[in-house]
């Protein structure tokens, strides 16, 4: 909440230089200080009140019991609550729907697990090998798919989701939003190498002066630390009651990722000399893809993805009050036209032998070799290299998708599979969860190919 008082509002009759006028008005700025010094420790006690919470929620067990009515939107993503809310976002948070193809037909599958993946063990470490079911359980996985040589070979689901639920992508959402920016460049829609500003004059956010398309896509801007999404006054947890993960709280009175963006006008580093994961390079990508077809998002992911890959179901995409699509983290796809999406990428833009991503996001993304900035995280060894809104585990042959507490797409290049993983993780991100990820992976495609 804003306060303005004006002082030329107030009219002092006074003589030039008269101390009793100028007593009058050290008492109006004694005032208006006192008044905002009180808003901000109102805000700071506000801010404390909502980590206390916190840290008692985001250290419920996985299992403990609830009713729907103890949900809402302070912990709707952790534990226990995620195992209803993550697969029913529609009942927390605002979303538009993304239409699915009303004469697709049904995904092609081979039932009654071909490749035997309910007995594969799956070496956790050098001494301990676990059945696939139960290690997807460790992980608190409640949706699992393999694609081979387009068809569905194995699903299986868990914590009530069922095939025709909706599943909230997190980050897995950026990278709809990448394929989508390329192939509007590929239609002369725009330039990637071309600043922002070119596309949106009145964004009014300096932090991205400088910055050309390919720098928000490969998360090269000069954004500050944004702390935690966890501590309330951080601006990551801002960004999320922006974008409506979070309650309006310390004084949000509206929602808009607009708004929240237009509070950055200094850059931290030069665009494209360092990488910096940041959601708002997404949501302005967005709203670019918005600006030069003059079409909401929710249309252009249904118009470019949905009808090509033939969704049988709907999808959605959630939306802050201004109508700005969470194009960073809000889709909500099922698992099945999630593992269309996985066998779209596997092969490198069409499906079913029709043309969905141009083959250029594929060439520019997953074929040329890594380049500074490089982002700073490794997993069994390897670096993760990020890429047009995509990662990258380049010795494995993988390109995926990386939404927070556990939602990931793998196009695995090197045993032709592709696999969908969603999950409800205690954290945003549990390095020896997605390490379990990744042995999956290697051990499922290794027991396909023999």
């Amino acid at each position: 909440m804003t306060y303005i008082i004006s002082l030329s509002s107030i009219k002092i009759k006074m003589a030039k230089n008269s101390k009793a006028g100028y007593r009058v008005i050290q008492i109006l700025i004694v005032f208006c200080f006192s008044f905002i010094g009180s808003q901000t420790s109102a805000q700071d006690s506000e801010a404390v009140s909502i980590n206390e919470k916190l840290d008692v929620i985001r250290n419920y067990p996985f299992d403990m019991p609830f009713e729907r009515s103890d949900i809402n939107l302070l912990n709707w993503q952790y534990w226990p609550y995620s195992r209803y809310a993550s697969h029913h976002p529609r009942e927390f948070i605002p979303m538009v729907t993304i239409h699915a193809d009303p004469e697709a037909v049904a995904l092609e599958e081979i039932k009654n697990d071909p490749f035997n993946l309910m007995e594969l063990n799956v070496s956790v470490d050098t001494e301990k090998d676990v059945l696939l079911p139960g290690l997807l359980k460790s992980i608190q996985m409640k949706g699992f798919a393999v694609m081979h040589e387009g068809k569905l070979v194995f699903e299986t689901y868990d914590q009530g989701m069922q095939k025709h639920d909706i599943q909230i992508l997190q980050s897995t959402s950026k990278t709809f939003t990448g394929m989508l920016i390329h192939k509007l460049a590929s239609e002369g829609l725009l330039d990637l190498s071309a600043n922002v500003d070119e596309y949106l004059p009145d964004l009014n956010a300096d932090v991205f002066k400088g910055s050309t398309l390919q720098n928000m896509l490969d998360m090269e801007v000069g954004f500050p630390d944004f702390g935690s999404y966890h501590n309330a006054n951080d601006h990551g947890f801002m960004s999320e009651v922006h974008m409506g993960l979070k309650p309006k709280v310390l004084g949000v009175e509206h929602r808009s990722t607009l708004l929240f963006i237009q509070q950055f006008q200094k850059q931290s580093f030069a665009a494209g000399s360092k990488f910096s994961y940041n959601d708002m390079n997404t949501q302005v990508l967005a709203m670019v893809a918005e600006q030069v077809t003059g079409k909401q998002y929710a249309q252009l992911i249904e118009e470019n993805f949905w009808h090509p890959l033939q969704a049988r179901y709907d999808a959605a995409i959630s939306i802050d009050e201004d109508g700005n699509a969470g194009a960073s983290w809000g889709m909500a796809i099922t698992l099945r036209d999630a593992a269309r999406f996985g066998q779209m990428m596997l092969n490198r833009g069409s499906f079913n032998g029709k043309r969905v991503i141009p083959e250029s996001y594929f060439e520019a993304t997953f074929d040329q070799p890594p380049t500074e900035p490089l982002s700073p995280y490794f997993v069994l060894g390897q670096q993760e290299d990020y890429r047009n809104q995509a990662w990258m585990l380049r010795d494995d042959g993988l390109m995926h998708t990386i939404g927070s507490f556990g939602q990931f797409i793998f196009a695995d290049y090197k045993n032709e599979i592709a696999i969908v993983f969603m999950a409800n993780w205690k954290h945003t991100s549990h390095l020896e969860s997605k390490e379990h990820l990744i042995r999956i992976v290697r051990a499922v495609g290794e027991q396909i190919n023999r």
